[in-house]
């Protein structure tokens, strides 16, 4: 693992509430992976990996999206195209491609992914999580963690406000996921375990969707903020940068309508076959 000193030490300070980025993330990662040993390269593409993951999507459920091209990835749309075609052959993974992905559309094409979850996003996802937190870096491997917990975390207790059932709307499978799906208990015996959980419940307290969302991106900032304090001039820094860039990207392209959109998601995909409620179709 290597040292980044010129390029650490010339990283503008962020802040979630910045009006504007003072570099693209694409422009970003571009300037930087020059600079990057090979194992470090592949934790930052990680981060490209999770648009890999929504353009399989889109390729998979959404022809006007996949249309448009792929967004942000490692791979083109000519690439996950030769992904699908290899597994509907039952040809070999194509080189590059995480077998992860190859693995997911033979689930996808044989509908085996409903053993798993409800939606075959969740259990992409699932595999996802899995992957990226078995990559040998404690750091971001410990950030994957944190984010499918509090996710599901959430979930969870959107699905136990709503009377819904929550076991198959979970992703992942960690002891974090078997306790919401199993326990009975008001706060499901993770109110110890979780070093977060009275932030999460902080959170619920906001009845505006649009600050819910922003209270919990916040709550992301400040976890990379205590679990990189240490981490001064190596790729955890830059990874960590690269997120809370993406981060202020995001919010400053979003505005108020389009913030509600983002998250009604976490409703809207609780609804295939239950009943949503009122307030929130």
């Amino acid at each position: 693992m290597g040292k980044y000193y010129y390029l650490i030490a010339g990283l503008e300070e962020l802040q979630l509430d910045d009006s504007k980025v003072p570099v693209a993330v694409e422009q970003f990662r571009e300037e930087v992976y020059e600079a990057l040993s090979g194992s470090d390269r592949k934790l930052m593409d990680l981060l490209r990996l999770e648009d890999d993951c929504r353009n399989l999507m889109a390729a998979l459920t959404d022809a006007q999206a996949h249309t448009a091209g792929a967004q942000g990835g490692m791979f083109s749309t000519e690439q996950l195209e030769e992904l699908i075609a290899c597994v509907k052959a039952q040809e070999q993974c194509p080189d590059g491609i995480p077998a992860f992905m190859y693995g997911f559309v033979q689930e996808y094409q044989d509908e085996s992914w409903r053993e798993y979850t409800q939606f075959a996003e969740d259990r992409l996802w699932g595999l996802f999580f899995d992957y990226a937190s078995r990559q040998g870096n404690e750091f971001v491997s410990d950030w994957y963690r944190f984010n499918l917990d509090l996710n599901n975390i959430q979930t969870a207790i959107t699905a136990r406000k709503y009377e819904l059932d929550v076991r198959r709307m979970l992703v992942g499978d960690n002891e974090v996921a078997q306790a919401l799906r199993t326990s009975g208990a008001r706060d499901w015996g993770l109110s110890q375990e979780v070093p977060f959980w009275d932030d999460i419940m902080r959170l619920q307290e906001a009845q505006d969707l649009n600050d819910r969302e922003r209270k919990t991106d916040l709550l992301r900032w400040q976890w990379l903020e205590e679990n990189c304090f240490f981490h001064y001039f190596t790729v955890e820094r830059l990874f960590t940068y690269m997120v809370q860039l993406g981060m202020v990207e995001r919010w400053c392209s979003l505005d108020k309508e389009e913030g509600q959109k983002l998250l009604r998601k976490m409703i809207g995909d609780l609804k295939a076959q239950t009943e949503v409620p009122a307030e929130f179709k």
